[in-house]
């Protein structure tokens, strides 16, 4: 198998470290690279649309919850990890943008609902079929039960480690 970057920092580390165990950078390492990579491309498709990560993950909170594709911030939080002032903000940004409305919950005049707007779900739909073409090209040269593979090891990594489970 050809080395990477890992295993030449990892090779050099353990000449200078020879008293720890560096397996878990093997992982960790690849995993924060691999994201980083995913994360940069990603982000020049979002820019050409004038959105940023957090605001993608919100118009998918809102979409996945199905017709008429409208939740409170808080459930929509719980998808994108914000707080609730960064959900405040960037739900401000989106509807400045058009891709959302706000208004206030019938059931509790102190809560708000967001609805995705037509223009929400065509930016959307523009995007999320990109994203997965760049998933895919990350992906050649793996085929179907490597992948497999590689996602029941990180479930098991993500099951041991996660806070929200």
């Amino acid at each position: 198998m050809e080395e990477d970057r890992l295993d030449r920092l990892s090779r050099e580390w353990s000449e200078q470290r020879s008293d720890m165990d560096l397996s878990p950078w093997q992982v960790w390492g690849r995993v924060t690279r691999i994201n980083d990579i995913f994360l940069s491309r990603l982000s020049r498709l979002l820019s050409q649309h004038d959105l940023n990560f957090k605001e993608l993950q919100t118009l998918g909170a809102l979409i996945v919850s199905g017709p008429p594709y409208e939740a409170n911030p808080n459930k929509i939080s719980r998808h994108n990890l914000l707080t609730s002032g960064g959900m405040t903000n960037a739900l401000t940004r989106m509807e400045k943008k058009g891709l959302v409305t706000r208004r206030k919950d019938p059931s509790d005049g102190r809560a708000v609902i967001v609805t995705v707007t037509q223009k929400g779900l065509d930016t959307f739909d523009a995007i999320i079929i990109k994203e997965n073409a760049i998933e895919h090209k990350l992906l050649d040269g793996i085929d179907n039960e490597e992948r497999k593979s590689v996602a029941g090891v990180l479930r098991k990594i993500l099951r041991n480690i996660d806070d929200d489970e």
